[in-house]
């Protein structure tokens, strides 16, 4: 698991998703590749502005929204310039103030002096907040990467793993064909995100793009259309392929004989940074549509979350039988 570095404060006025923000800096831009954001939970300073600094965390982006301005109006002029001087002398990484209102020219000189990067904007502090936190939470999440393809299959996130030329890629295109939508192929990028738990998208580099032994390599946008990928999904679900031999045939015997005593022999479940995650493993063989096997074991696994499971509805039909229940029998009771 790699932990990114912490984010410079040039890259906010650079980033294209805060473009809509229109971050406007007014101190602080000798420092802009200097000061960074550590932490991807920003912060509403208003017990510091009204005396309490331990309460100011490190690496955290502080937000000046309109409560806290009314609160410094309450203020004498001289007062309410010394409180944001003092939030500024934490060395906070960066202070952004919000619906157009900006500090003193004192508090703004002092930031400049002090190497504390001031940002204003016109937005409303909820968007402010919602658009910032969604850019650090992706920015600075835990991240590992993955061999595999990963899709999106009836709006699930899917991670397909196995070893090398077992058919992952293929599959990835047949569900495509089939109308669902390709995230990732070769290398999948796994965040661990504060709000959405495991976020995967594609490397960089390979946005967009699939490779098919013996054809090469294709932009599924640009063959498919728009909607046959997607720039990232929440991943849900991990489909382990692995090849049909002797030991997997004995496997599959096992899970067979087991299903009386565990329902769900055929899924387990595996940890991604932290995160438990359904999963099944398919043996693939010639003949077998692998891609028909992920589409039915996703209606299963969401079938699954709504409480319906096909094996304890089979096992309690079998239970009934056994304790000679004729309701099933399919004959009219009142025939």
């Amino acid at each position: 698991m790699s932990v990114p570095a912490p984010i410079p404060i040039g890259r906010l006025l650079e980033e294209r998703s805060l473009t809509h923000l229109r971050l406007d800096l007014f101190a602080g831009s000798a420092v802009l590749d200097e000061r960074t954001i550590s932490n991807p939970r920003i912060q509403k300073p208003g017990l510091a502005l009204a005396g309490y600094l331990p309460y100011v965390r490190p690496g955290r982006l502080q937000i000046l929204g309109e409560s806290e301005f009314a609160f410094l109006a309450t203020l004498e002029a001289t007062e309410a310039i010394q409180r944001l001087n003092g939030l500024v002398d934490l060395e906070v990484p960066v202070i952004v103030c919000c619906k157009g209102m900006r500090p003193e020219e004192e508090v703004v000189s002092y930031c400049e002096e002090r190497g504390v990067p001031l940002i204003c904007t016109a937005a409303k502090t909820a968007d402010v907040i919602e658009g910032i936190s969604a850019f650090l939470e992706a920015a600075l999440a835990p991240r590992i990467q993955r061999h595999g393809v990963l899709v999106e299959v009836f709006s699930l996130g899917t991670l397909i793993v196995g070893e090398a030329g077992i058919g992952k890629s293929e599959c990835a295109l047949e569900l495509i064909y089939k109308g669902h939508r390709l995230v990732a192929d070769d290398i999948v990028v796994i965040h661990r995100t504060h709000n959405q738990g495991l976020l995967g998208t594609a490397h960089e580099l390979l946005h967009n793009y699939l490779e098919l032994r013996g054809v090469g390599i294709i932009d599924a946008r640009k063959h498919f259309g728009m909607t046959a990928t997607s720039e990232s999904t929440q991943i849900q679900l991990v489909i382990q392929l692995v090849r049909l031999n002797k030991e997997t045939i004995e496997e599959e015997k096992r899970w067979r004989e087991q299903l009386m005593e565990r329902p769900h022999a055929w899924m387990s479940t595996e940890i991604i940074l932290g995160v438990e995650v359904p999963k099944y493993t398919m043996v693939v063989a010639p003949g077998r549509d692998v891609a028909l096997m992920v589409e039915t074991a996703v209606r299963k696994n969401m079938l699954a979350e709504l409480g319906i499971e096909d094996e304890r509805a089979f096992l309690d039909s079998i239970n009934r039988l056994a304790a000679g229940d004729d309701d099933h029998s399919g004959s009219s009771s009142n025939e």
